[in-house]
């Protein structure tokens, strides 16, 4: 991860004297626990909502509207919440316990993220007027970064908000430096935000203003940029050469990774994919350094493992488990009796560039004999429709950055979802999952984590491709920025002005 320096701390009298104007790409969901984890969300929801916890770039946490925090058991089941004293909502409610756990709970109804992430939670309760305890049936590590400003669901919502939360789609209702201007905004062009009086740091409220703009083209934006229509925005890996041509100051982050998802491990509609072989030497087909100099340039690196670089679960050495050797794979094919190859259904998806990936991976595939009738999905939606009717037994795929124990609910429990629609199981990975998540110490569950990773990558469950990054991209009546801990996506926040 790079960045760039900050400047030092704005004070009350240097914020009234600026406004800066960011670019996304799409209509952000002002909703903070309906809002997906995408480059148009996390930017703009903590402009009015603060979480409880702050994740600091370096992955250590601190405190926001809890001014302490941790589990005070040893299983990973029970989380307390102190909360800081004398903090306002911005309609000037002063936010205590009862508040918390009201929006929480609403979090847990409402959030797409709840099922899985949160779905080991089981009740949230006030101890007292300033603390909250949130306990979990089963062992859950990742309490910290699930009520941090990385994953949105510590985003605290004033009563008032929660009252009817249909105004939420309209109007926003919480605890952080800036409140929506309704009478400034105009949903899908550009959305205004104004300090917000009761902010309880106003040595971070860095600015009197944010205008958020909405820009789909990335091209318009590197140009939004070129002429200072915009101070800053964050654009993906395949915008990478025109941000470089355009001599445009950046910093990039590792946020995701793409390439196939093998979904039917067990063999139900595709009898070929049951033969762990078959499943390697798909993996083995795979020229991942020459596609990810082709399709992002600098900006990706070639991958065989799902974990990221500075993750718990990230082990170097796996990045290369499976070179490119198209004889090999061939090897692997005639062993698993499949000497002539085969043919198999693939559905793929045009957002994020996934398609691409896919269509380069086709091509290297029909070499070594495994012929593919594709289909390309338009939107998410079709593709989620596709992915989980178990129609295709392979799918192109793109997934987050993530600490192990949340992408495992994705990819490691027999749980049907996108990324595991089979709902495939295997017992040494849930054995392994099941001891990290309730292990304590931090290096011997990062140890564990790494071992599940192994195993995982061994089974080729998958057939990662790249690793990409994300590109902020920034003017200069900005000083710098801090890309976030979690996904590499920069916090708004963190944006300061140049003098």
């Amino acid at each position: 991860m790079t960045a760039t320096a900050c400047s030092g701390a704005a004070t009350e009298s240097t914020a009234t004297k600026h406004t800066v104007t960011i670019a996304i790409s799409g209509q952000p969901t002002l909703d903070p626990y309906k809002a997906n984890l995408d480059p148009n969300n996390l930017p703009t929801a903590p402009l009015a909502y603060a979480s409880l916890i702050r994740m600091n770039a370096d992955r250590t946490f601190s405190g926001d509207l809890a001014e302490s925090f941790g589990y005070t058991d040893k299983q990973n089941r029970i989380f307390q919440l102190k909360l800081r004293s004398g903090v306002k909502f911005a309609d000037g409610t002063p936010l205590d316990a009862n508040a918390v756990v009201g929006s929480l709970r609403y979090m847990l109804k409402v959030s797409p993220k709840a099922q899985t992430w949160a779905g080991t939670i089981s009740g949230i309760t006030a101890q007292d007027s300033s603390t909250v305890v949130v306990t979990n049936k089963t062992p859950n590590p990742v309490m910290r970064q699930l009520l941090s400003q990385a994953v949105l669901s510590g985003s605290i919502i004033a009563p008032a908000g929660l009252s009817d939360p249909s105004r939420l789609a309209r109007q926003t209702f919480g605890a952080g430096p800036y409140v929506l201007d309704p009478t400034n905004t105009v949903p899908t062009d550009h959305y205004t935000y104004t300090a917000n009086p009761h902010y309880w740091n106003k040595a971070a409220q860095y600015w009197a203003k944010v205008v958020v703009r909405v820009l789909p083209e990335a091209s318009a934006t590197v140009q939004a940029l070129r002429t200072r229509q915009i101070d800053y925005a964050a654009l993906t890996a395949d915008a990478g050469p025109a941000v470089s041509a355009a001599g445009l100051k950046y910093v990039t982050a590792s946020v995701a990774v793409i390439g196939m998802l093998l979904a039917d491990r067990d063999g139900t509609i595709a009898p070929e994919l049951k033969d762990v072989r078959v499943r390697q030497a798909l993996n083995y087909a795979i020229d991942r350094a020459a596609i990810a100099k082709a399709v992002y340039g600098a900006f990706a690196r070639p991958t065989s493992q799902t974990a990221a670089p500075g993750f718990d679960g990230y082990n170097r050495a796996l990045s290369n488990r499976y070179p490119y050797d198209p004889a090999r794979a061939k090897r692997l094919l005639a062993d698993a009796g499949y000497t002539n190859g085969f043919t198999l259904k693939v559905e793929t998806q045009s957002s994020f560039g996934i398609n691409i990936i896919t269509e380069a991976v086709i091509a290297q595939w029909k070499e070594v004999g495994v012929a593919v009738e594709l289909t390309t999905d338009a939107q998410v939606a079709q593709w989620l429709e596709g992915v989980m009717s178990r129609t295709f037994p392979v799918t192109g795929f793109a997934h987050g950055n993530l600490p192990t124990y949340l992408s495992s609910l994705d990819f490691v429990l027999p749980v049907a979802n996108p990324f595991n629609p089979f709902a495939t199981g295997d017992d040494q990975l849930g054995r392994l999952f099941s001891q990290a998540a309730a292990e304590p110490e931090l290096p011997k569950q990062t140890a564990l984590f790494q071992r599940e990773t192994a195993r995982l990558t061994e089974l080729a469950w998958f057939a990662p491709v790249v690793r990409v990054d994300g590109i902020a991209v920034m003017g200069p009546r900005i000083a710098g920025i801090e890309t976030a801990a979690d996904n590499g996506l920069p916090s708004v926040l963190t944006i300061r002005p140049a003098s």
